[in-house]
């Protein structure tokens, strides 16, 4: 009974005492300057702000869009935005892509399987 008890003992001790960091005492910093402030704005731009490259082309050759580069499109917005849009209308305000006109009584849509489709109207 013994030898159970006193890695029992042992154990317990060890998980309650834990490992804790010792804070050193914060130093008051001084104000930054503003120049310093814009710096520091500048250099924790979310990534979303960040400009990225367009692609080089969401328009086939024979004029229809190319919903494949359009669908890449929408999965680095969604990387990079961290959240679904609420609709088409929402990704193609922000997306920074140059979406082409859908083709006449079409329009495009997010289908739940977010895949951006055209869909008549």
């Amino acid at each position: 009974m013994m030898r159970l008890g006193l890695p029992l003992v042992l154990v317990a001790t060890l998980l309650s005492v834990g490992c804790k960091k010792a804070k050193a005492p914060a130093a008051e910093a001084p104000a930054p300057t503003p120049a310093q402030a814009k710096q520091a704005e500048a250099d924790h731009m979310p990534i979303a702000a960040q400009p990225r490259a367009t692609p080089a082309a969401v328009v086939q050759p024979n004029g229809e869009p190319d919903l494949a580069e359009l669908n890449r499109s929408l999965l680095r917005w969604m990387m990079g935005h961290r959240r679904r849009p609420n609709n088409f209308e929402d990704f193609a305000a922000t997306a920074g892509v140059a979406i082409p006109a859908p083709p006449a009584g079409k329009k495009y849509i997010i289908a739940s399987d977010m895949h951006i489709k055209l869909v008549n109207q």
